[in-house]
């Protein structure tokens, strides 16, 4: 016997079969920046299809010894040749065919390298200095399209304002139909200090007496 409980578990089920290639074909490259104590933090997870992106003319393909440096229009993720003496090339493709912000806050002129960073090296450069937008990637034969990215990197002594960054989300566009696929840049704002409601109660409490003393002695005044 069919339950009501059956029919909606099938129910469930067949949507997801309808509705899983577009959703899978849809999932987006994700970079969270948010200040974290002293430093920043850059996180990043997601695939791209890149089935409808070119390399950029006049730009060489691929990039070899690519590093992972921050500053106001190019924000990676992920290792970086530069940390370590020792440390294997980072190589990489540059794509075009993306739409999106040319800017992502102020220019100050301040580069920096990550103090550390782990997995993949991909990012976003907002503007290549010829009004191109940029997918940064790993090299074809290291990147399938679709394949699942995931990096960290982590800024010492550096604040979102260091790097001129503009909290809010950024998104590029590329691709049509079951191609279509996007880059999302979210800059969380710094976080502001909790407030400290029971300090100033000490304070709230000497000024209540002296109004109820001020309004006493007026009211003496006023009836003498």
């Amino acid at each position: 016997m069919i339950t009501i409980r059956n029919l909606r578990q099938l129910l469930l089920l067949g949507l997801g079969v309808i509705f899983w290639p577009s959703i899978a074909a849809h999932s987006a490259i994700v970079l969270t920046v948010k200040q974290d104590g002293n430093d920043v933090v850059v996180i990043g997870s997601g695939s791209a299809n890149t089935t409808s992106l070119q390399n950029p003319p006049g730009s060489p393909e691929p990039r070899y010894d690519y590093t992972n440096v921050f500053f106001y229009n190019q924000i990676l993720v992920g290792v970086d040749a530069s940390l370590d003496i020792n440390s294997q090339p980072v190589d990489v493709n540059l794509w075009s065919g993306i739409i999106g912000p040319s800017s992502f806050g102020i220019d100050t002129f301040l580069s920096a390298y990550p103090s550390s960073a782990t997995g993949d090296l991909f990012g976003i450069v907002s503007d290549n200095g010829m009004g191109q937008s940029l997918l940064v990637l790993p090299l074809n034969y290291d990147y399938m399209s679709g394949d699942i990215l995931n990096g960290t990197s982590r800024f010492s002594d550096f604040t979102l304002a260091d790097f001129g960054l503009s909290p809010g989300v950024f998104t590029w566009n590329w691709g049509m139909g079951a191609n279509a696929d996007s880059f999302e840049l979210r800059i969380e704002p710094v976080p502001t200090p909790a407030p400290l409601p029971l300090a100033g109660l000490p304070i709230a409490w000497k000024m209540a007496k002296r109004l109820r003393r001020a309004s006493r002695d007026s009211t003496a005044k006023a009836t003498s």
